[in-house]
C-alpha cells in the first residue's frame, strides 16, 4: 500500500521496499503465536505456520475449509464457535480471554484475542484471531498454590522470568530467565538487595513512577494481577503477580514476566488492518461507526459532516485502467489528510466516496476548510490527470438532531453538487 506521506522523500531502493503482503506473509511464517482467519461459518480460510504445527498439520493449507470441530473435542469447539458467531452478530471483539483447549489426548490453555473481519465496504465477512499457548503459565500458577515445594522445579523450566519476595521485601527466589529478561547483573542479584534490584528494573521502563506504585499497591493486597509493562527500548512484557502462600498463609508475593513484544506488534498490525482502508490508508467505515458513537455528544457540538465523491473515477478506470484509478483515489486521500485537522476523522466510505467528521466545527469554519480543499484539488489537477471532487456538507447543531439524518443530508448535497459539475462540463 502506497504511503502518500512519503511523496516528498527520496525514492527508496526498489530492493528495500517491503510490501504489505510481504509483511503479512512474514507474520504468518515466523510469528510463534497461532494466527487464523475464519469465514462466517467459522471455517478456516487461512492459518499461519505456528497454528498448523499446533494442529499437527503438515501445511497451513490443510486447515482450509475445516472447523474447530475437526481439530478439538466438542467442549472447546462448541465454545469457540459460539464466541465467533457472537462476534459476527455484534461486531464486538473478544480481547485476551483464556481458552481451555480440549484435545482427545490432552488439555491446553491459550490466551486469545478474536476480532471481526471486515471487507472494504465495512461488512463483517468472518473473524480472525491470535492465540498464545499459556499452558505452562497456568500449570505454574497451580503449582505455586500447592506450596513452595514444587516452585523450584517450575522456576527453571518455565519460559517466564520469575522472582518472589517475602513480606519483608527480601528476595527469596528467582530464576535465570528473570535475570535475562531484566538484564540484571550478577553482582546486583548477589547483593540480595530488593531495593537495588528494583532500581535496576525501574531504570528500564517508560513509566517508573507507575511501575513502582503498582508494586507497592499489590504488596499490600491479596489480589492477583496481570498487566503490561512498556520499556524505553520498545520491549513489552506481561507482568503477572499473585500472593505467595505457605500453609494457606500469605508470606510474600510472586512475580512473573513474559516477553509479549511480538504478540503485541502482531495484534497492533491486525487492529490496523481492521480499521483502515487498504488502498488509501485512511480509516474505514468500521472505524467511522465506532468513532461516531464517541463524538456524537453535547460537548462535541457543532459537528460538521462533509461528504465527498471523486469525479471522473469511472472514466479514469475505463480509459487508463484501474491502476490509474487507484492512483487518483490515493491522491484525493492525500489531499483530504492534508486539508483536515488531526482531530477530524477522515474516512474512505467506499468506492469513490469519502466522509469526514469535524467535531466542534460550525458552518463558517467548515466552509473555510472546503475552500481550502477545492483549491488544493485545483492545484493538484493536470489535463492528463484531473483531480476533482463533489462536496456536500451538513451541520449538527443540537443534540436532538439525528446524526444519520445529518449524514444523509450531506450526501444528498454532494450528489446535487455532482450533478451541477457534470452539467457545467
Amino acid at each position: 500500500m502506497a504511503d502518500i506521506n512519503q511523496k516528498n522523500q527520496k525514492p527508496e531502493n526498489k530492493n528495500t521496499i517491503i510490501t504489505e503482503k510481504q509483511m503479512i506473509d512474514a507474520l504468518m511464517e515466523y510469528v510463534t503465536d497461532s494466527i487464523y482467519f475464519k469465514d462466517l461459518n467459522s471455517r478456516f480460510i487461512r492459518i499461519n505456520k505456528a497454528c498448523a504445527k499446533k494442529f499437527r498439520m503438515k501445511s497451513p493449507d490443510e486447515a482450509i475449509g475445516k472447523t474447530d470441530f475437526d481439530v478439538f473435542t466438542e467442549e472447546h469447539a462448541r465454545q469457540a464457535f459460539e464466541d465467533e458467531q457472537k462476534i459476527i452478530k455484534t461486531g464486538k471483539p473478544i480481547i485476551g480471554i483464556e481458552e481451555k483447549e480440549t484435545w482427545e489426548e490432552e488439555v491446553r490453555w491459550a490466551s486469545t484475542t478474536k476480532m471481526p473481519l471486515y471487507n472494504g465496504d465495512g461488512e463483517i465477512i468472518g473473524t480472525f484471531g491470535i492465540s498464545r499457548d499459556i499452558t505452562d503459565k497456568k500449570r505454574a500458577e497451580e503449582e505455586i498454590e500447592e506450596g513452595r515445594a514444587k516452585i523450584e522445579a517450575v522456576l527453571h523450566s518455565t519460559a517466564d522470568g520469575i522472582y518472589a519476595a517475602d513480606d519483608k521485601n527480601n528476595i527469596i527466589l528467582y530464576n535465570s530467565k528473570f535475570l535475562q529478561l531484566w538484564n540484571i547483573p550478577k553482582k546486583i542479584i548477589d547483593m540480595k538487595s530488593y531495593d537495588k534490584v528494583l532500581e535496576c528494573m525501574t531504570s528500564q521502563v517508560t513509566d517508573p513512577v507507575s511501575f513502582l506504585r503498582k508494586i507497592n499497591e499489590l504488596n499490600k493486597t491479596k489480589i492477583e494481577c496481570i498487566d503490561i509493562i512498556n520499556f524505553k527500548d520498545g520491549r513489552i512484557y506481561e507482568r503477572t503477580s499473585c500472593p505467595l502462600k505457605q500453609d494457606k498463609k500469605i508470606t510474600g508475593r510472586v512475580w512473573s514476566f513474559r516477553d509479549v513484544t511480538e504478540q503485541k506488534k502482531a495484534e497492533e498490525k491486525i487492529w490496523y488492518l481492521s480499521f483502515h482502508d487498504k488502498l488509501t490508508g485512511l480509516y474505514n467505515r468500521a472505524y467511522f461507526e465506532e468513532e461516531l458513537k464517541r463524538l456524537n455528544t453535547q460537548r462535541q457540538l457543532p459537528i460538521t459532516i462533509i461528504f465527498c465523491d471523486v469525479n471522473g473515477l469511472k472514466e479514469m478506470n475505463d480509459n487508463y485502467g484501474y491502476n490509474m484509478g487507484d492512483k487518483l483515489l490515493r491522491k484525493v486521500a492525500g489531499i483530504l489528510k492534508s486539508c483536515f485537522r488531526s482531530e477530524d476523522v477522515v474516512v474512505r466510505w467506499g468506492g469513490d466516496e469519502f466522509i469526514i467528521v469535524l467535531p466542534l466545527t460550525d458552518d463558517k469554519i467548515a466552509d473555510e476548510i472546503i475552500d481550502r480543499l477545492k483549491k488544493k484539488c485545483e492545484q493538484s489537477s493536470r489535463p492528463d490527470f484531473p483531480v476533482s471532487i463533489s462536496i456536500g456538507k451538513a451541520v449538527k447543531e443540537r443534540l436532538s438532531q439525528n446524526i444519520d439524518m445529518v449524514i444523509n443530508t450531506a450526501e444528498k448535497r454532494m450528489l446535487m453538487n455532482k450533478k451541477t459539475i457534470k452539467a457545467s462540463r
